[in-house]
């Protein structure tokens, strides 16, 4: 059962309890008026019967001197006024006269001081006997009449509750569905946004209105489903990273292997002179040397994605004149110049990890810039924290491809970078290092002209680490 049906049911059952009971008291209430009403008519009738029937007794008492009444009521009750009121005299428990119906069973009435009134029912009709003590000796009367306007009052009232009942139970139940289908809209809604959702239509939302209960679900569940859509992307593009990775590791694996198993080949097999023999092994020399720098290269991508890290001071000078050193012969190579500037001093982090960044900065620099170039070193502060660049004026990065440039594996020529050793890991691995010292790296270049690429590392972010 669905839950507007649980609460259409639950509702409809205890209005119509509560309605029935409320109903059935004002007009229990009613009757009980009306029931009085009748008692007060019956009482009246009785006292105006009794003292006249009294006053004449009395008179034929004092005029003859004889008790003998039977004669005298019967000429009493014959009165026209009272057709419809049937009477009853006892002289203690001895009956004198009665035009009543004979009724056998305890008489209450007979007991009255000074009268009491009983309804009975006879022959399917209600009946008012009302009993008392006469003025006159130790006579007591009871009259009796039919209730007619109250038992039809009675009948009335039975049915107009069952219709009553009736015409409210069909309002209240079409209200109720037309309410509860209003009210139930919003879970209805978020229901099939939910199925959409687990049918694969992570875009779906719900329509939020209002800021009741209901409202405040829909907010929550599309917060879920943004939450959700977010992360089947993050997957998504994760798995699709994670096989554009794996393509393009075998790519780059398939080269110097199939280039080794070429020259092992060659030298196994063909008939060579000493100047082929030295030219076969410094290949395999060299696509060796290759599959060196792409293991190494993978390892420390590898470590990047799974490792955390420890943040210290690091001397931002001391910084710049390590990478230098380190990358001096190939500075020397080609006749270039790398100079530093440094307004600002010093920067959280690993200092292992911040000169295996920059040496793959400086790198690419000197693989891009022409022989007498020049390489700018400096780090300076702006609003929110430090930052650290590299500029060179070599062939920069066509607008197209600063965007993927730091994805695993790409390159910008890969013609070139055959030639000057590239493998496409060095700016993957800087953006690795980079995210985990809360720092972004943006890359800004012309062709021809210039390639800056800044380091900005926010203070706030790396003392909260």
């Amino acid at each position: 059962m669905k839950f507007w049906q649980k609460t259409y049911l639950s509702v409809l059952i205890v209005f119509l309890i509560a309605f029935d009971l409320g109903a059935y008291a004002l007009l229990k209430k009613s009757y009980e008026l009306n029931e009085q009403l009748d008692i007060s008519r019956g009482m009246s009738e009785y006292g105006s019967i009794e003292k006249s029937l009294s006053y004449i007794l009395r008179a034929y008492t004092e005029s003859s001197g004889s008790t003998d009444y039977e004669t005298l009521i019967a000429s009493f009750a014959a009165n026209p006024n009272k057709e419809n009121i049937l009477l009853e005299v006892y002289r203690a428990d001895q009956l004198l006269f009665s035009n009543a119906y004979e009724f056998a069973g305890e008489r209450a009435e007979l007991h009255g001081e000074p009268y009491r009134f009983v309804y009975r029912k006879m022959n399917g009709e209600l009946w008012l006997f009302v009993g008392g003590k006469m003025e006159l000796q130790d006579l007591r009367l009871v009259i009796s009449r039919k209730s007619e306007y109250l038992q039809d009052y009675h009948v009335t009232l039975r049915q107009y509750f069952i219709r009553l009942s009736i015409v409210i139970s069909l309002i209240l139940s079409a209200a109720l569905i037309f309410l509860l289908f209003q009210l139930t809209a919003p879970i209805r809604r978020l229901n099939k946004g939910v199925k959409a959702i687990a049918a694969g239509a992570y875009e779906q939302r719900v329509k939020v209105s209002g800021n009741d209960e209901f409202g405040e679900l829909a907010q929550d569940f599309n917060k879920m489903a943004g939450a959700v859509s977010h992360h089947i992307e993050t997957i998504n593009k994760a798995s699709e990273d994670k096989e554009l990775f794996i393509n393009n590791l075998t790519h780059e694996l398939k080269t110097p292997i199939t280039a080794i198993k070429g020259y092992s080949a060659f030298l196994n097999h063909a008939n060579y002179n000493e100047d082929e023999r030295q030219m076969a092994v410094q290949y395999i020399h060299e696509h060796i040397a290759r599959l060196d720098v792409l293991s190494g290269k993978m390892m420390q991508l590898l470590y990047l994605k799974s490792g955390e890290i420890a943040r210290e001071p690091v001397d931002i000078e001391n910084l710049f004149a390590y990478v230098v050193n380190m990358e001096r012969h190939h500075v020397e190579a080609k006749q270039m110049k790398v100079r530093w500037e440094c307004s600002a001093d010093k920067v959280y982090g690993d200092q292992e990890l911040l000169q295996s960044l920059f040496i793959n900065l400086v790198e690419n620099s000197i693989k891009a810039s022409s022989a007498g170039g020049e390489i700018l070193l400096r780090s300076f502060h702006n609003d929110e924290g430090v930052v650290l660049e590299v500029l060179d004026h070599g062939r920069g990065i066509p607008q197209k491809d600063i965007a993927r440039i730091t994805e695993a594996f790409y390159v910008v020529d890969r013609s070139r970078s055959k030639e000057l050793g590239g493998i496409g890991l060095g700016l993957s691995i800087c953006h690795q290092i980079a995210q985990l010292h809360g720092a972004t790296i943006r890359i800004e270049s012309k062709e021809n002209e210039y390639t800056r690429v800044s380091v900005y590392f926010t203070t706030r972010l790396q003392l909260e680490d």
